[in-house]
């Protein structure tokens, strides 16, 4: 099957930054009930031009050295996003629904549950899809949380039990004492 030729094309030729920004501070503003200050909101304006600045040079330049190059328009608007969350209150950030942050991606979450469970991706999927439309932010964190300090903890237990085993060989310490 042959593959059809990429478009010479990237996003941001044609990004309306104003329209985007500004629906995507609408929608944070939404979930999260917090209004950004008219400052703050400028700020994130100025920075998201000046990113969209910087990636269109960093595409120009690696193009006239004929390096690849991958530029993501989700990565952009990932990194506007976290820099809005920056300037909301984190309980308020908490209430925002887990379809809604992060530009609606809930693999971000189920990345980092899977890693700190060390479960499949489909197990996982299988375990939370249910959920993961009506969990918020919040909730999330806390579920990645223990899950992680459940991990650790159980680490720690075997470690102490490892320490306590007879077989292990005393140590000595400095001046005589021994562990």
């Amino acid at each position: 099957m042959a593959r059809k030729p990429k478009m010479d094309r990237v996003w941001f030729e044609n990004f309306d930054l104003e329209a985007e920004i500004t629906a995507l501070i609408t929608r944070i503003e939404t979930c999260t009930k917090f209004e950004l200050p008219d400052k703050k909101r400028d700020m994130v304006f100025s920075y998201a031009a000046s990113k969209l600045g910087q990636t269109k040079e960093a595409y120009a330049d690696a193009k006239n050295k004929g390096k690849p190059v991958s530029t993501s328009r989700r990565d952009f608007l990932e990194t506007i996003q976290d820099t809005i969350f920056l300037a909301i209150p984190a309980e308020n950030v908490a209430l925002m629904p887990l379809s809604e942050y992060v530009l609606n991606d809930p693999s971000y979450y189920q990345d980092a549950m899977c890693r700190a469970a060390s479960l499949t991706e489909d197990e996982l999927f299988m375990a939370l899809s249910p959920i993961l439309k009506d969990m918020t932010v919040q909730d999330a964190r806390d579920f990645v949380s223990k899950l992680w300090h459940d991990g650790i903890d159980g680490n720690a237990r075997k470690y102490a039990e490892a320490l306590k085993r007879p077989e292990r060989e005393r140590v000595p310490l400095r001046l005589g004492r021994i562990v």
